[in-house]
């Protein structure tokens, strides 16, 4: 694992932030190679474009051999909660509309780090996005034990940011990746062991069972009213009152909105 990048100093607190996040970045990469491989599948950082154009830059994907996408990782750092709903709506939506995009993705996840709030959390959960937590306190004890002090107010500390900042470059190479994998120890077996699950599943002996049924609806005045189902029967009985285009949906809105 190497992190190689050129950081400025004019905000030390983002750059030692953006340097750490890479860190984090590489070493849930580095640490699943090895089982992906093995099983014949790769694993990379990749560009998915969905259904409607949208490209998404997600920093793990695993491909079968035929270079499908099988399962989604995104490792996200934040430092302060402030972000939690920016990156949090990103993960929900960037990974919602991937997996309806490319059926072969059977399994996304969500590596965390930093201080995520459990509202968010929850947000990305009802997406069906498995969630593994490195907490923050984490974060700061393993930078503190190598002499990089990661804690400090939102507002001020700018001392500290800039003697962190310096104390994080004089480390070496060996230092900073022994830094990675401390910081993702108490959840690289989980991981892996979540991502092996799927890639060793013999997906053509499972049976697809339906286990829900989501029609989007929209109107020539670009409204949109999402129907959710438990079954296809439910959702045929629901659709039947459609069939003949009716030319006015307004009460079906007005049933909705409340």
């Amino acid at each position: 694992m190497t992190i190689n990048a050129e950081r400025g100093v004019s905000n030390p607190a983002s750059s030692l932030g953006e340097a750490v996040g890479k860190l984090f970045e590489a070493a849930i990469l580095e640490g699943l190679k090895g089982e992906v491989e093995a099983r014949n599948h790769t694993i990379r950082p990749a560009r998915l474009t969905n259904g409607t154009g949208n490209t998404y830059q997600i920093d793990a994907v695993v491909f079968d051999a035929a270079d499908n996408p099988i399962i989604i990782i995104d490792p996200k750092y934040i430092r302060y909660t402030k972000h939690n709903r920016d990156k949090g709506s990103w993960l929900c939506v960037a990974h919602y509309n991937l997996r309806k995009t490319f059926p072969t993705i059977r399994k996304s996840i969500a590596v965390l780090a930093g201080r995520w709030s459990a509202p968010s959390q929850a947000l990305i959960r009802s997406f069906g996005v498995q969630i593994l937590e490195v907490p923050f306190d984490r974060m700061v004890t393993v930078l503190g034990n190598r002499g990089v002090e990661f804690d400090w107010p939102e507002r001020g500390g700018r001392d500290t940011q800039q003697r962190a900042n310096l104390a994080f470059d004089a480390l070496d190479e060996a230092t900073r990746n022994s830094i990675a994998i401390e910081m993702t120890a108490d959840i690289q077996e989980q991981l892996a062991a979540d991502v092996i699950d799927v890639l060793d599943a013999d997906i053509n002996a499972l049976p697809r069972r339906i286990s829900g049924v989501e029609v989007l609806l929209k109107t020539e005045q670009d409204e949109m009213v999402l129907l959710s189902f438990d079954s296809v029967a439910a959702s045929l009985q629901a659709m039947a009152q459609l069939v003949s285009d009716r030319p006015d949906i307004s009460d079906l809105l007005e049933t909705r909105a409340h």
